[in-house]
């Protein structure tokens, strides 16, 4: 926590678990300092979910409903495509908030044909069978292979893969990837490295045709670049990147409540 509150300017919560991970490699040399972390996370975890449970959401964007009514852009996609300019079946919303503001737009009546479902992929609150999952979820780097082979207890308490062995979350979103091709929509994710082994799955899968991130701020200003840069890190083949990266001119802001 002291940690945290010296870099109170900490602009993301995926910042937040990356500084976890961080002090966790720390304790690989100071085994002493690993229960005192894993209670700090503990404790963040529990206010988190307290702050959330305070707050209403009664706002709802009309635009997101048209988003998800869209029919497939092929101008998006340059790998082979199946669906013509179709309408999608079938959309997932993996929600990674723990609230439910998604289910807003979620009503099955307004789109006709379309089947909508939610995968609280990371919890949901005030719901005891699907905790809320706040920790580090990568094992493709060199410190994780540490971690696992170490017999200390603790290191991998808060690893996410551990998490999401509580639910079927993790093997309905598999279940989804592999039954057919599907194009990713980005909102409010920052892509950060605390959800690199399920991000890499989803992205380089090859059922996966294209990644379009709506950004923040305007066409002529915006974070279209640094999700970009964020979106590369989750991937092996950069020429598989490339391709299924949306470019900035055929993406758009992510919709506000202000219209901003």
């Amino acid at each position: 926590l002291s940690r945290l509150l010296i870099k109170a300017g900490l602009d993301n919560w995926v910042d937040i678990e990356n500084e976890y991970y961080s002090l966790l490699t720390e304790c690989l040399k100071n085994e002493n300092l690993l229960e005192t972390l894993n209670r700090d996370l503990g404790i963040i975890i529990q206010k988190l979910s307290s702050y959330l449970t305070l707050l209403e959401c009664t706002t709802t964007i009309e635009e997101y409903k048209r988003l998800l009514s869209s029919r497939v852009d092929l101008s998006q996609i340059i790998l082979p495509c199946k669906f013509g300019a179709a309408e999608l079946k079938q959309t997932l919303i993996l929600n990674f908030n723990y609230t439910t503001t998604s289910e807003q737009y979620s009503d099955q009546s307004e789109y006709a044909m379309k089947t909508i479902n939610t995968n609280y992929i990371h919890g949901k609150l005030n719901d005891p069978k699907n905790p809320l999952i706040f920790g580090f979820g990568v094992e493709l780097d060199d410190y994780y292979k540490q971690l696992e082979g170490d017999k200390r207890k603790g290191f991998l308490h808060y690893i996410k893969s551990f998490w999401y062995s509580k639910t079927s979350n993790y093997h309905n979103l598999m279940r989804f990837i592999d039954s057919d091709q599907f194009q990713v929509f980005i909102w409010g994710h920052s892509c950060g490295l605390s959800d690199r082994t399920m991000l890499n799955m989803i992205f380089e899968h090859t059922n996966c045709l294209s990644i379009k991130g709506f950004y923040h701020g305007t066409k002529e200003k915006n974070n279209h670049t640094e999700l970009t840069q964020e979106i590369s890190r989750h991937f092996h083949n950069k020429g598989l990147m490339r391709k299924k990266i949306v470019p900035e001119d055929k993406c758009e802001s992510m919709p506000q409540a202000n219209g901003v």
